[in-house]
């Protein structure tokens, strides 16, 4: 298998945070009928709020569910054939999409390594987070890895990042109980994962598709230090399709690109040096309160704390408030009026 042959915007968002990464989920809302798909890549495409779209690829259900299992009937009509998700992941690409499969089984794993041109990522599923005949295949494959830990033990991710020892990998948070009470989320979680575990992180929001505040939360997330936002979509939001509790319309999904590009400008770099804005207002003197004679001083004075104030100058004044009392007992070395600056030109120790 060879590698992809350019760096992917999705490897570009797994070094640099401050890239956001928006992935459009699709989950099941195909519900066995492909065409839906071709619908969804048009209305994204128009409005190009999406830098990735993520597809669930079950193609043995054998391989995923047991026939005991009271929805082992339901997933076999999700089965899609690999021509026709050749298909659906060739036309995202037509369309400039990145694609994100969401591996249910290990043969879809193996579906995705041998589609390097075609899948920009790999994801496993927190259902799978431990599952070691994926994480085994998962851990070869040419494409970067997600791993779903919505439900997840430390251990249990601690296990699946030492088991793929590989520095692609992107940890997903999102509560899967749809929809999400905000309650919850716990979004600090966020921030826990990324000092504990030392890797990119996503945020996979999964509240009411109609909550006014459901971009809010989402927003939240981003700024909570996820770079990789996902959302679930649907062409007509409220319809009773798999997941649509919290599919939201393509038009919503523009808003939080439009909220998030904007507040990826606010971010800044973290330095603490000052920037040409804060400067202008850093000055000593005409912005900063900085220090002048209480009265008409003259050379040779040594100066007490009964001689100095803090005012506003016009004039920019050469000494830090912080070197007050550094001031206090040096001599001044020129005659210095009531209201006038005083600085370290102006004294000598004695």
């Amino acid at each position: 298998m060879t590698p992809p042959r350019t760096t992917s915007k999705f490897r570009q968002a797994l070094t640099d945070h401050t890239i956001p990464y928006i992935i459009a989920e699709t989950a099941y809302i195909h519900e066995g009928d492909p065409k839906i798909f071709s619908a969804i890549l048009t209305k994204l495409a128009e409005h190009h709020c999406a830098d990735a779209v993520k597809y669930h690829i079950l193609l043995d259900v054998d391989a995923y569910i047991t026939h005991a299992h009271h929805l082992y009937n339901l997933y076999d009509t999700f089965k899609l054939p690999p021509n026709t998700w050749e298909n659906i992941l060739q036309e995202t690409k037509q369309k400039g999409f990145e694609t994100i499969v969401l591996a249910d089984e290990k043969n879809a794993i193996d579906f995705a390594a041998n589609h390097p041109d075609l899948v920009t990522a790999v994801e496993l599923h927190a259902i799978a987070i431990n599952n070691f005949e994926m994480l085994d295949r998962a851990k070869k494959i040419p494409q970067p890895v997600i791993l779903g830990v919505g439900g997840s033990t430390q251990d249990d991710i601690h296990y699946a990042l030492d088991y793929l020892d590989r520095p692609d990998i992107l940890l997903t948070y999102g509560f899967q109980i749809y929809p999400t009470k905000f309650e919850y989320i716990n979004l600090n979680k966020l921030t826990t994962m990324q000092h504990t575990y030392h890797v990119p992180i996503g945020y996979a929001d999964h509240t009411s598709w109609d909550h006014k505040d459901n971009t809010l939360i989402t927003v939240a997330g981003f700024i909570k230090g996820a770079n990789f936002i996902e959302k679930h979509v649907t062409l007509t939001p409220g319809e009773k399709r798999i997941d649509y509790e919290s599919a939201i319309s393509i038009y919503a999904l523009c808003e939080i690109k439009r909220q998030i590009e904007l507040l990826t400008t606010t971010l800044g770099t973290g330095s603490m040096e000052l920037n040409d804005y804060e400067k202008a207002v850093a000055s000593n003197g005409p912005m900063k309160f900085t220090l002048v004679a209480t009265h008409d001083l003259h050379k040779g004075h040594t100066l007490n704390p009964t001689d100095i104030t803090f005012k506003r100058t016009e004039p920019e004044n050469p000494i830090q408030q912080r070197d007050y009392l550094k001031i206090l007992g040096t001599q001044l070395t020129t005659d210095v009026k009531a209201n006038d600056s005083i600085n370290w030109t102006k004294v000598k120790k004695p």
